[in-house]
């Protein structure tokens, strides 16, 4: 199986968040601005699908394909939490040359929902784990920066920032089957999807 069309290899990012970022415990101290944007959640089906994502991303993800549906878990709803996982490929992954194709990657990003829990702004900022960025705080939330130094004009990475307001999560993540760093999403930077989390978080709003 291609690797970029493994559903594992799509979710591994999502994994990555769950088991980095501590469940918040109901203390009041984590940001109250958070907590204020959490008492709306948005509804299941104003979730967009992938075809709705790219839409609002645009240029984000001109020029990718759409991974095939076959094994994408796309829009779901589970144990309470829901959401969307979409990902798409860089047009050398789908070379016939495997010199080429080896030299391709994939874009993926995830919206989750999760009514019962949230991130925990302060045990996180405590960790110098928080990336202050003035568009999201506009939102009354915050992005999450797993390695604590987050460079705003580097390439996103295999684990990219997370951007939570309230109990919604936009994570993003990526990278190539052989190269961390692709050529073809050199100008997806850190700073770009931090500013497609935002257009998505509002249009969840």
């Amino acid at each position: 199986m291609n690797r970029y069309k493994d559903p594992s290899f799509h979710s591994a990012f999502l994994f990555l968040f769950a088991a980095l970022v501590l469940s918040g415990c109901g203390d009041d101290e984590s940001g109250g601005d958070a907590n204020t944007a959490a008492a709306t959640l948005p509804a299941y089906d104003r979730i967009p699908d992938c075809d709705g994502m790219a839409a609002l991303l645009g240029d984000l993800v001109s020029g990718l394909t759409p991974a095939d549906d076959e094994g994408e878990p796309g829009r779901y709803r589970e144990d309470g939490r829901y959401g969307v996982n979409c990902t798409w490929l860089t047009p050398r992954v789908e070379s016939d040359n495997a010199f080429e194709m080896v030299k391709g990657g994939s874009l993926s990003i995830g919206i989750t929902v999760d009514p019962r829990d949230s991130s925990d702004e302060k045990t996180l900022r405590d960790l110098g784990m928080v990336y202050d960025d003035a568009r999201v705080e506009a939102l009354g939330g915050y992005v999450v920066d797993m390695g604590g130094k987050l460079d705003p004009a580097a390439q996103l990475g295999m684990v990219g920032p997370q951007v939570v307001v309230g109990h919604v999560n936009i994570s993003f993540a990526a990278g190539g089957l052989y190269l961390q760093k692709v050529e073809e999403l050199r100008n997806v930077t850190n700073d770009r999807v931090i500013e497609a989390a935002v257009t998505l978080h509002r249009s969840l709003r």
